[in-house]
C-alpha cells in the first residue's frame, strides 16, 4: 500500500455506518487489524433495528466466545431486548450478558433502559467494569436491588428512566444527574431533598416529567452544589413551581455563576410576563452558551415578548452558539435581532410562518457561523403541510442563502446534511453551490432526527 498503515485508524474514524466498517474490515489484513477495533468501540441495538432482538442473542454470543472483541467495546447501549422467552431461554440469555459484559474490561458507558430485562446479576457485572464512567438504565427496581448503585465507585454520570421509589445515591464522583418520567410520583421534593447531600458536585441536572417537583427540590440540589452547574434542564415539573422563589434563591447561593447551557419548559396557564422576567433575571449573571425554551401545549400559539429577547441577546449574545425554541413563535424582529446580534451562534432551532420564510432566510444570512437550522411550522395550520419535493426545495433555497458553514437544515420532521460541490459557470470560473443528502446519523432513523443536530 503506498498509504502509511498508521493513517488507516485516522481515516477510518471518519467512517460512520457499522456496515461501512464491516466492508472495510473484509478487505485484507491491514484493513482489518485496524477497523474491527472501530466496529466493536460503539454498539447499539435500539428497538427500530431489523430483528432487533434477534440481534440481542448475536451480540452476547460474539461477546462471550470472542473476549478479544469484547475488549475493544467503550460503548453499549442496549435499548431493545427479547420478552416472552422460556424460563430456561431467559436464564441462559441473562447468564450470557452477565459473561460478555464482564469481558468488557474497557467499557465506558452502558446504556440498558428496557423495562424488566435489568437484574442485579447483570447490574453487579458492571461493578467489574473498572473503566465505566456512564449508566444509564431504566429506574423500575423490581427485578434489581437499588442500593448496588451506591456500590459504584466511579460514575460520573447516571440516567435513571421511569424511576420507582427506590433511588439512591452516594457517589461523590457523580457530576451529571438524569433522571426522566413520565408523569411520576415517585420523584418528589422530599426525594431530592434527601439526595442533595451526595451530589454537592453535580455540573449537569436533567428532570423531566416529574409533577411532584418544585422550586424547592430543585432548590435544595443548587443550594447543596460547590461549584456551581454547568447545564440545568427543568422539564414538564409541578405547576406549583415557582420561578420567582427559584431566582431568588439561585442568586443567593451564586448558583448558575459557572452556568452554560439551560433548557426550560413555559408552565401552563402563566403570566408569560412575569415568568419570562423571572427567567431573565435567573441567567442574567450566568455565562450562557446554550438557552433552549419550549412551550408544554402543542396547540399553543404562545409568544415570549420581543423585550425578553432583546434583553437576552444584549446580555449573553457574544457567547450564545444555541437557541433553541419550540412550539413558540419567534417574529421576524426577534429573529433579525438574535441572527444578527449572535455572532458564535452555531445551532438555531425556530418556529415560524411558511409565509414568512423568504423574509427569515434573509436574517439566516446574518448569522455568519451557522452550522444547523431547524424550522418548525405550528402544526395547528394547514400550512404546515407540505409536500416533501417542495419542502427539499425551500430548505436547499435558504441553505443557499447561508453562510457557507452550514452542514444540517431541517423543516418539521424531515433533516437534511447539506453538501456542497463545486460547479462552474460558463466562463469556467468555478463556485460552490450547496446540495442536500440524507443525514449520516447510525443511530437515530430520519424520523426521530428532529432536535438532535
Amino acid at each position: 500500500m503506498d498509504i502509511p498503515l498508521e493513517l488507516l485508524v485516522v481515516i477510518f474514524n471518519f467512517v460512520l455506518k457499522p456496515y461501512h466498517l464491516e466492508a472495510l474490515c473484509l478487505v485484507n489484513r491491514a484493513f482489518n487489524r485496524f477497523a474491527t477495533p472501530l466496529l466493536y468501540r460503539h454498539i447499539y441495538i435500539f428497538p427500530w433495528h431489523k430483528d432487533s432482538k434477534s440481534k440481542v442473542f448475536s451480540l452476547f454470543r460474539t461477546l462471550v466466545e470472542c473476549p478479544h472483541l469484547a475488549a475493544y467495546v467503550q460503548t453499549l447501549e442496549i435499548r431493545d431486548f427479547p420478552k416472552g422467552l422460556s424460563t430456561e431461554d431467559h436464564s441462559s440469555l441473562s447468564g450470557r450478558c452477565v459473561r460478555a459484559i464482564r469481558q468488557c474490561t474497557n467499557l465506558k458507558s452502558c446504556t440498558w433502559t428496557k423495562d424488566g430485562s435489568l437484574h442485579s446479576e447483570l447490574l453487579e457485572s458492571l461493578l467489574d467494569c473498572q473503566q465505566l464512567r456512564e449508566l444509564e438504565i431504566n429506574g423500575n427496581s423490581a427485578e434489581y436491588d437499588p442500593l448496588i448503585l451506591t456500590q459504584f465507585q466511579s460514575l460520573r454520570k447516571i440516567s435513571l428512566i421511569m424511576p420507582s421509589v427506590h433511588i439512591k445515591a452516594s457517589e461523590a464522583t457523580l457530576r451529571n444527574l438524569r433522571i426522566i418520567c413520565k408523569a411520576s410520583t415517585h420523584v418528589t421534593d422530599g426525594l431530592l431533598e434527601s439526595l442533595s447531600p451526595n451530589l454537592a458536585e453535580l455540573e449537569c441536572l436533567h428532570i423531566f416529567g416529574c409533577p411532584k417537583v418544585t422550586h424547592k427540590g430543585i432548590g435544595a440540589l443548587v443550594s447543596a452544589n460547590r461549584s456551581g452547574l454547568f447545564a440545568i434542564n427543568l422539564e414538564h415539573l409541578s405547576l406549583s413551581f415557582d420561578m420567582s422563589v427559584f431566582r431568588t434563591l439561585c442568586h443567593r447561593t451564586q448558583a448558575f455563576r459557572r452556568l452554560r447551557t439551560i433548557t426550560l419548559t413555559v408552565p401552563a396557564h402563566t403570566s408569560m410576563l412575569d415568568w419570562a422576567r423571572d427567567v431573565y433575571d435567573l441567567v442574567s449573571s450566568a455565562p450562557l452558551e446554550a438557552f433552549q425554551l419550549y412551550s408544554t401545549d402543542v396547540l399553543s400559539d404562545t409568544q415570549m415578548a420581543g423585550d425578553f429577547w432583546q434583553k437576552m441577546v444584549t446580555g449573553h449574545g457574544s457567547r450564545l452558539k444555541r437557541i433553541s425554541v419550540h412550539r413558540i413563535r419567534v417574529n421576524l424582529a426577534t429573529l433579525h435581532t438574535i441572527c444578527s446580534q449572535c455572532p458564535r451562534l452555531e445551532q438555531l432551532f425556530v418556529e415560524t410562518e411558511r409565509r414568512d420564510l423568504e423574509t427569515a432566510a434573509s436574517s439566516f444570512s446574518l448569522a455568519r457561523n451557522l452550522r444547523s437550522l431547524h424550522i418548525t411550522f405550528p402544526l395547528a395550520r394547514s400550512e404546515a403541510l407540505m409536500p416533501p419535493a417542495t419542502t427539499m426545495h425551500t430548505a436547499l433555497s435558504i441553505s443557499s442563502r447561508c453562510s457557507p458553514t452550514l452542514t444540517h437544515i431541517g423543516f418539521n420532521t424531515q433533516v437534511w446534511q447539506v453538501r456542497r460541490v463545486v460547479c462552474f459557470y460558463e466562463n469556467g470560473e468555478e463556485h460552490m453551490e450547496p446540495t442536500l443528502v440524507p443525514r449520516e446519523n447510525p443511530e437515530i432513523p430520519e424520523q426521530f432526527l428532529v432536535g438532535t443536530m
